[in-house]
């Protein structure tokens, strides 16, 4: 009887710590995912757009947004505190806030890092310059 006592012990030990592990893991990465607000880009505010400037972030790597005039889609990479972006497409309008729409490509083609604290996201350039915003939307 000690010795089945034991193995549960063991067992269980096991089993919560895995289940640990993973959900810390997959925090990280899912601290990422979902619907953001643009605040900033490139130090510009995205206040005043034509549209409501976002961007979302999929779990199969994939975004898609608003800058304000036209929508953005394309691909992303998220390791740590790594973050870059590939393959961005965009509709082709003309609007009044091109200037911001202008602002967040720069930002999105500059990306190298991340930090998110809480409902915020700073996306920094390889300079560690801040070069994009976010806000949980």
């Amino acid at each position: 009887m000690k010795k089945k006592g034991i193995l549960l012990t063991i067992l269980t030990s096991i089993i919560l710590s895995s289940c640990a592990c993973k959900k810390t893991v997959g925090n990280q990465t899912a601290s990422l995912y979902g619907e953001w607000l643009i605040e900033t880009a490139m130090d510009k505010s995205t206040d005043g757009g034509e549209q409501e400037a976002t961007i979302t972030f999929d779990t199969d790597g994939k975004i898609n947004g608003c800058a304000t005039v036209n929508r953005f889609f394309g691909g992303y990479t998220h390791k740590g505190d790594s973050l870059s972006f590939s393959a961005i497409g965009m509709t082709r309008m003309m609007g009044r806030t091109m200037d911001k729409e202008a602002a967040i490509t720069q930002a999105l083609a500059e990306a190298s890092n991340i930090k998110i604290k809480g409902n915020t996201a700073i996306i920094m350039g390889k300079d560690k310059k801040t070069v994009m915003v976010l806000k949980r939307k």
